[in-house]
């Protein structure tokens, strides 16, 4: 395996010393080697400057993570092979991806970025506002970006404690807290309030944001932080009691080490690792819920020559499960329906969760009363307001008229923005694999003369209560006569599939891969 190992120390007198400012420029002149790029200067306390190469790609700037590392002193390491780069920083170490919105944050916090990190001559470059809010949000720097003006200023934020840790020991479980200057045990003292561990720390600095997660340890689940005016404060959920607590000093370092003593040994090797295995496999995307929309009495939209969109979402929907039994073949494929009947709308999403399903993909036909509306498009479930989406939303919801009365008292009096409440913690999940699908069908798809309406957002019933990421599909219009002709054609259904297909993998293989 070919690797660039490539670590820089911190500089001298402390990560930027003496730095004034940071300072982005509008690019002077195109590079030939990097294309439409410019310089950005970054400007030292001694006036010394230094160039550091952006790139302008559709009015986002993007910085290389190694050129960025090179002139501020943080250390990095380049995995070519996989193209992946850690930057560390201080006690923080941050893991980006090429083509992969997930990025890690030291082994146990996964963030979504907007823009995707990618990949340039041998480098990860990665957009300087998802760099600015990263490294403020998780690590001991402060950095503060103005669109407006193209100016970043980054400096120490004025913390003394950097990073909490919790490890697991055989009779219990060890708690470091890494710190820039050594605490007397005078100044530190513990005290435990029902099932949680407080430890306050006299003269502490700390950045809450920084320190506060939830943890996955067999004593810890939770780690809360307040900054006091003459102390910090730091508290750990307990799952069950402790009977002893030792506190030390790091050796030779300005650590914090807390041993917390359970009155159980913890379990073997051969156990830990399997619950280890067992929790990675709750993340994984190992069952997925096709819906093909409408069904039975309800035919859905009805197109040029009485075509009905229930009639052309199922064979889809069929030839997706194949794709993706094919594909992935240690992944379940639950369907909604798999014949021509009748499910109400709150019964597709419950058999979605009853199945465990990790993503629900709900297929559908637009149609429009003028002939000339065409194209594809992919939403993901929003209680807000999109005007392009109006008509599809009133469309598709439409279904609720087949229901039985005692099924249509189900959407009386409810609150779609409460309803969707249980959503928002899948929401950049949805949009994600809505952008995935949407581009792998636009592969397939625009060659055959199909336009791409692109992604939106939608209030749709089919989709509330689905506890998982969930995109709907709008495979074309059958109100166009092209298009239904299209439709109609088993090849067109069939790429329809695939690009699905594509679609949904590309999804699972990035989110797996941050996991």
């Amino acid at each position: 395996m070919m690797l660039r190992r490539r670590f820089l120390q911190f500089l001298s007198g402390g990560l930027f010393s003496g730095l004034t400012g940071l300072f982005f420029r509008k690019p002077l002149f195109a590079m030939q080697d990097y294309g439409s790029q410019g310089k950005l200067v970054l400007i030292l306390e001694n006036g010394e400057k230094k160039q550091l190469f952006t790139f302008d790609k559709s009015g986002e700037y993007f910085i290389s993570v190694k050129n960025f590392s090179d002139l501020t002193g943080l250390g990095i390491f380049t995995n070519i092979e996989k193209r992946k780069t850690v930057l560390y920083v201080q006690d923080t170490k941050i893991k980006f991806t090429a083509d992969n919105p997930f990025v890690i944050i030291n082994n146990d916090q996964i963030i979504q970025v907007v823009l995707e990190p990618f990949w340039k001559e041998g480098e990860i470059w990665i957009a300087v506002e998802e760099l600015a809010r990263l490294l403020s949000g998780y690590s001991a720097l402060k950095v503060s970006y103005n669109r407006a003006t193209g100016e970043v200023i980054l400096g120490n934020k004025d913390i003394n404690v950097t990073r909490v840790d919790v490890f697991t020991k055989q009779n219990g479980v060890m708690v470091q807290l890494s710190a820039t200057k050594k605490f007397a045990e005078k100044d530190l003292s513990t005290k435990k309030v029902n099932n949680w561990f407080y430890l306050e720390i006299i003269g502490g600095k700390l950045d809450p944001k920084v320190i506060n997660r939830s943890v996955s340890n067999e004593l810890i689940t939770e780690i809360q932080a307040v900054q006091l005016e003459q102390a910090a404060s730091v508290a750990f959920k307990l799952k069950n009691d402790i009977i002893d607590i030792h506190l030390s000093s790091g050796d030779g370092s300005n650590d914090i080490i807390l041993n917390l003593v359970t009155d159980q040994q913890l379990e073997k090797d051969m156990k830990a690792r399997e619950d280890l295995h067992e929790q990675k496999k709750k993340w994984l995307i190992d069952t997925i819920v096709i819906d093909p929309g409408h069904g039975g009495k309800d035919p859905g939209a009805v197109g040029v020559g009485k075509i009905k969109e229930k009639d052309i979402v199922l064979p889809v929907a069929l030839k997706l499960g194949t794709a993706l039994k094919n594909a992935l073949p240690d992944v379940n494929i639950v369907y909604t329906r798999d014949t021509d009947v009748f499910i109400p709308l709150w019964q597709r999403t419950k058999i979605a969760n009853q199945a465990n399903g990790k993503l629900f993909v709900s297929l559908h036909c637009n149609s429009n009363r003028s002939s000339k509306f065409n194209g594809f498009e992919t939403y993901f479930l929003s209680s807000e307001k999109d005007e392009r989406a109006k008509d599809v939303v009133m469309k598709e919801n439409q279904s609720i008229e087949f229901e039985e009365s005692e099924d249509k008292k189900r959407y009386e009096g409810i609150n779609f923005v409460l309803a969707t409440l249980a959503q928002n913690a899948f929401i950049k999940q949805s949009q994600y694999l809505a952008s995935t699908v949407q581009k792998k069908m636009a592969l397939k798809l625009k060659p055959l003369g199909m336009n791409d309406r692109g992604v939106k957002q939608g209030p749709f019933w089919v989709m509330v209560g689905a506890t998982m990421p969930n995109v709907l599909i709008e495979m074309g219009f059958i109100s166009n006569k092209f298009e239904s002709k299209l439709l109609m054609q088993k090849s067109t259904q069939q790429k329809l599939a695939d690009s699905i297909c594509d679609g949904i993998v590309k999804y699972k293989t990035d989110f797996e891969s941050s996991i």
